[in-house]
């Protein structure tokens, strides 16, 4: 194996098909792939081990392979991508706004990953949420000022690395003021250097001082300092990040098969245009990556040929890389925190404190209820992970019956009984003309309905109405919901 193929394996972060490691991943990473990602659609939705079933093998092969995963809490999660999060999310958390909560949360959620065998935590989102349209943050973020987001992203980074997890900040230098999604096309943050400092950085600055292990850079670009998008802009990744912030940790690059990046740029001129730009850990997304790999390595080799890639530049990126490993690898002893004991049922604790009500009256044990769930389109960063209140009520046996209804849906159309309690289960519906028109046509007819939002919420509940904020969609969001609106409590495990 030749030099520059050893080097670019050891800057590759791919993923594969299916629910097990097919042999092509298992050949990839004998050759010294770095590690693997893994998605939802990877994870069984019934209780068979993701240890024994996918970190085992792989470690056979690769024992101080990175595997790695998004489990940022609330919306986005993938150990619990089949039932929904068993922690709250980084809007719950920094509504509540208690650091040392934050970082038992996080010290939880680091002590499931390590037991399953993850080492690499492709969060906390420290993007301060800016623009409250935007379509791929929201509840993703701490908050929209710079000051809480700092001060939670740091906590978080703690908890996650005291047990052992690398945390990721992402996604620099910042996604919080973006109307679009990148996934689908790419955003333009209008931003001059000067402003960026103010409220953009001052998270990752903060997640970087208390010894973030890596920064993930997000595909959005910045007019003002580059053309390019940030994950191939060597301003932004070796100016801003480097040498300005003072960043020495692994740079992961967003997936390189979100379509702005992929389809100018294709798998393997993105790769070489990341790592010439100061990425030192490409993910290549949740495509299949057998017949991408070939794509990236000709597309090196070239760029090794002309000179639009260095010996030394990769030989740099896959020294931080092999350094990661080394921190992050099974066999290295990370000391458990004296709280980790107590970190069962935090999640709930937290879900709790995050909850948010208008015009409710005092509830006790009562009838159960019966829900209707505004269905929206998702995004790529969440998936198809479950949400509602049905689930949660369920649990507490206080189910009536639940309806879901289909966006544009003519709210003469949606049937509510007559008496009995309803809550109506939405996702930022004053964002959304049809949820906002369906969720006053069915208030009009139920004046005594209940609106549980599981997005960012309303600023100013409308008045005479009875508002939940959930502040996110995790299982455990609305399981302290479902508590609330009963009267009954949740006292058993939420994973089975």
């Amino acid at each position: 194996m030749s030099t520059a193929t050893t080097l670019v394996n050891a800057c590759l972060l791919p993923a594969y098909d299916g629910r097990v490691p097919p042999d092509w991943i298992l050949r990839a990473l004998d050759a010294g792939i770095a590690g693997v990602g893994l998605f939802g659609t990877n994870l069984h939705s019934t209780g068979r081990s993701l240890r024994e079933d996918i970190v085992d093998p792989i470690r056979a092969v690769r024992p101080d392979a990175l595997i790695a995963l998004d489990e940022e809490g609330g919306d986005v999660t993938r150990l619990d991508y089949h039932r929904g999060s068993v922690y709250p999310g980084n809007h719950a958390l920094g509504s509540v706004d208690d650091p040392e909560l934050t970082r038992q949360v996080a010290l939880a959620v680091g002590s499931d990953l390590r037991e399953a065998g993850i080492n690499l935590c492709l969060g906390p989102c420290a993007d301060v949420n800016s623009r409250a349209t935007n379509p791929i943050i929201g509840v993703r973020s701490f908050g929209s000022r710079p000051g809480p987001v700092d001060r939670h992203t740091r906590a978080f980074v703690r908890g996650l690395q005291e047990r052992g997890v690398a945390a990721t900040l992402k996604h620099f230098p910042g996604h919080g003021d973006t109307g679009t999604d990148s996934h689908t096309a790419l955003p333009d943050i209008h931003r001059g250097l000067d402003a960026l400092r103010a409220l953009d950085l001052p998270p990752f600055a903060g997640g970087i001082a208390a010894g973030a292990k890596a920064v993930m850079t997000g595909h959005i670009r910045l007019p003002h300092l580059c053309d390019l998008p940030a994950t191939l802009s060597r301003r932004i990744v070796t100016g801003l990040l480097r040498e300005d912030l003072g960043y020495d940790g692994v740079v992961i690059s967003d997936a390189l098969e979100m379509a702005p990046v992929r389809d100018r740029w294709g798998f393997g001129g993105a790769a070489v245009l990341a790592w010439a730009a100061g990425v030192d850990l490409v993910l290549l997304g949740a495509t299949d990556g057998e017949s991408i790999l070939p794509e990236v390595h000709r597309a090196a080799q070239d760029a090794l040929r002309t000179g639009a890639l260095t010996v030394e530049r990769m030989e740099e990126a896959a020294a931080r890389v092999a350094a990661l490993r080394a921190w992050a690898a099974p066999t290295t002893a990370h000391p458990a925190p004296a709280s980790a004991a107590s970190a069962y049922g935090i999640g709930l604790v937290a879900a709790r404190r995050a909850l948010s009500t208008a015009g409710l009256p005092a509830v006790g044990p009562g009838e159960p209820v019966h829900t209707v769930r505004l269905l929206t389109g998702g995004n790529m960063a969440v998936g198809t992970a479950p949400w509602g209140l049905a689930p949660a009520l369920k649990l507490l046996d206080a189910l009536a019956c639940a309806t879901d209804v289909e966006p544009d849906t003519d709210p003469r159309d949606i049937d509510l009984p007559d008496t009995g309690p309803v809550a109506v289960v939405v996702r930022d519906a004053a964002l959304d003309p049809w949820q906002d028109a369906t969720l006053r046509a069915l208030r009009a007819r139920r004046p005594d309905l209940v609106t549980v939002d599981m997005g960012l919420g309303p600023r100013t509940p409308e008045p005479g109405s009875r508002v939940v904020l959930t502040r996110g969609a995790g299982l455990v969001n609305a399981v302290a919901a479902a508590e609330l609106l009963t009267g009954r409590t949740w006292t058993g495990p939420l994973r089975t």
